[in-house]
């Protein structure tokens, strides 16, 4: 009977202690199982959607909003809501139209995008509006998926103010060109040929065409 006990106890011992090979098997179990959490993580996060709100400007300078799916899953707009601090300062239709937006359940497919436009150009932004901060509170979520993610952005015009409009190598050297030709008249003729650019523009919704003044340009000669 002693002999049994003392048995029993040397086993009861040889489980409580580990040696080396032990250790290093427990540490490479517990490095599998990070890894395969890991993987799952990154595999959670690829199949999740992702709206990207940003500033753009359309034809130089019309100041757009735009909703772009950057994921690689189609997603649903839910909901979205633009500061009315900010809205209220634009034209009385475009107020009207970003303030009661029913936008519940617009969907955008991986690389589309949908454009809005605000009706308004960054220099009337920078020089006529008190507030120059645009922030956008927004609720998407996955094509048939039951999560909804809830995100907001704030655009400040003013840091964009500095920042360089691109223009092309070609109308580069055709500017370089017309100012080495204005430059070769009178400031009279130069002012009687001045005349206003515009931009136009419409949203799906309307049945008419939209002019925005976006600057002065000299007429063609």
């Amino acid at each position: 009977m002693e002999s049994k006990i003392d048995e029993l106890i040397k086993s009861i011992d040889r489980l409580n202690s580990f040696s080396w090979g032990d250790i290093i098997s427990l540490v490479a179990l517990i490095g599998s199982w990070i890894t395969i959490f890991i993987l799952l993580k990154d595999k959670h996060n690829e199949n999740r959607p992702y709206l990207q709100v940003t500033f753009e400007l359309v034809r130089s300078n019309l100041t757009c909003v735009v909703l772009r799916n950057v994921g690689k899953v189609p997603l649903v707009l839910t909901h979205i809501h633009y500061d009315e601090d900010f809205i209220n300062q634009l034209d009385e239709r475009d107020k009207k139209y970003l303030n009661d937006n029913t936008v519940n359940n617009l969907t955008i497919f991986p690389g589309k995008e949908w454009i809005v436009c605000l009706g308004v150009i960054v220099p009337d932004i920078l020089n006529k509006f008190e507030l120059k901060k645009l922030k956008v509170n927004y609720e998407y979520k996955k094509l048939n998926g039951i999560k909804t993610f809830k995100e907001n952005t704030e655009i400040d015009f003013e840091q964009y103010s500095r920042f360089l409009v691109y223009i092309s190598e070609i109308d580069e050297l055709k500017q370089v060109n017309e100012k080495i030709e204005r430059t070769s008249k009178n400031i009279e003729k130069r002012l009687k040929n001045i005349e206003t650019s515009i931009v136009q523009y419409h949203n799906i919704e309307d049945t008419f065409l939209k002019t925005v003044a976006n600057g002065f340009i000299e007429k063609d000669k």
